[in-house]
């Protein structure tokens, strides 16, 4: 019955999600973007192709050590948010729960919607937070399953950042 509902939301979000404007989000550093758009793990590969180096943060507003590491990557987006992009998938959520939770910890930076079991599978992670780290060309330089600390994400933002 849970799956159900949970299967539920995730049909209202997508339908909710192609409604309105084709316009980015607000991008000023503190505002949480206005809409969250439904993507696919081969549509996040190409977004990824493109744009620089990123950190991708797969977390749920109901995962406890996502709210955990939440601090920690709105930290490091305000540090290197202009040298390397950060993105991130609310997986299994709904779009309201989501936008809570990033006006909650402040996260300004891109988030999309996307089904867990096909993130999760597609970047070899059995359980979310996970991080995914790439070079400029999309290519995966490492996947951090579990919750990442301010010391791991530092360094790799660090290096992600002299990648250009």
């Amino acid at each position: 019955m849970k799956r159900r509902y949970m299967v539920l939301g995730l049909v209202v979000a997508l339908m909710a999600s192609s409604c309105g404007s084709d316009d980015e989000p607000d991008s000023t550093p503190g505002a949480v973007p206005d809409k969250l758009h439904w993507i696919t793990p081969e549509e996040l590969t190409d977004t990824l192709s493109s744009g620089g180096a990123a950190v991708v943060n797969f977390w749920a507003s109901w995962c406890g050590p996502c709210r955990a590491e939440a601090p920690v990557l709105r930290k490091a987006h305000d540090e290197y948010g202009d040298q390397v992009r950060f993105i991130g998938v609310a997986v299994d959520d709904t779009a309201g729960d989501a936008f809570d939770f990033m006006e909650s910890y402040g996260i300004s930076f891109q988030n999309y919607l996307g089904d867990g079991s096909a993130m999760r599978e597609h970047y070899g992670a059995f359980g979310i937070p996970f991080t995914v780290f790439t070079d400029t060309a999309g290519d995966i330089l490492n996947v951090h399953r579990g919750i990442i600390d301010e010391g791991i994400l530092n360094l790799w933002t660090d290096e992600l950042s002299r990648l250009g």
